[in-house]
């Protein structure tokens, strides 16, 4: 794992010491992490990987259709955390701190999920719904009406940071501790990835029965 801070207010001590929390399995990955002053960051940071046109349309879309402060992206292996962003949507400084922790969690568990599912992500994400924030904060869902890969991060974030509490207050010296949103929905990756499968055509569903037969299903702890 390597991370690239380009923050006004997270120190790189910090953020290496939350990292350290996580599994040596997520630490040694090839997963780099973004922390960024504001959305124009995408051009004033240079990326450790040469990349496409196309790629930087894929991050400008995403930025635009977004409410998010962070975002995963597969298969490059890149998390992106916009400091603005998660300011703006702080009451205080103790909950931007304390944010951060919650947020990484999060995106790191959609980047173990790619990692274990491989290309059958995409298939498994086509459903997904970019307004899920909204409609959260408006009341119209809750946790059983999340797209199951939001189940999945939203319940091992908020373990990650009920596990990890005393750590967290001490490396951000927070003063305070917040209610996290999260939820407790244990999903199966394997039984998603059949529930998708069944939709598929017949000449797909029996090219990825074959696949599935040389299928490693790599996990991170």
């Amino acid at each position: 794992m390597n991370i690239i801070n380009d923050s006004r207010y997270f120190k790189d001590h910090q953020l290496e010491e939350l990292m350290y929390l996580f599994s040596e399995e997520v630490r040694e990955s090839n997963l780099c992490i973004y922390i960024l002053k504001d959305d124009d960051g995408f051009q004033d940071v240079p990326l450790h990987i040469d990349v496409t046109e196309r790629f930087h349309s894929k991050i400008q879309r995403t930025i635009e259709g977004t409410y998010s402060e962070a975002f995963c992206l597969y298969p490059e292996n890149m998390i992106f955390l916009i400091e603005e962003r998660l300011l703006r949507h702080s009451s205080d400084w103790n909950e931007f701190y304390a944010n951060i922790a919650f947020l990484l969690a999060h995106e790191l568990r959609h980047f173990q999920q790619s990692y274990f599912l491989e290309d059958r992500i995409f298939i498994m994400l086509q459903d997904y719904n970019l307004d899920y924030v909204t409609e959260l904060l408006n009341g119209q869902i809750d946790c059983d009406g999340l797209h199951w890969s939001e189940q999945d991060a939203y319940t091992y974030s908020l373990w990650f940071v009920t596990e990890h509490k005393g750590a967290i207050i001490e490396i951000f010296q927070l003063d305070d501790w917040l209610f996290f949103f999260g939820c407790h929905i244990e999903v199966n990756y394997e039984k998603e990835w059949k529930r998708y499968k069944r939709t598929l055509t017949f000449v797909d569903q029996v090219i990825w029965t074959i696949k599935d037969l040389f299928w490693q299903r790599k996990r991170l702890a």
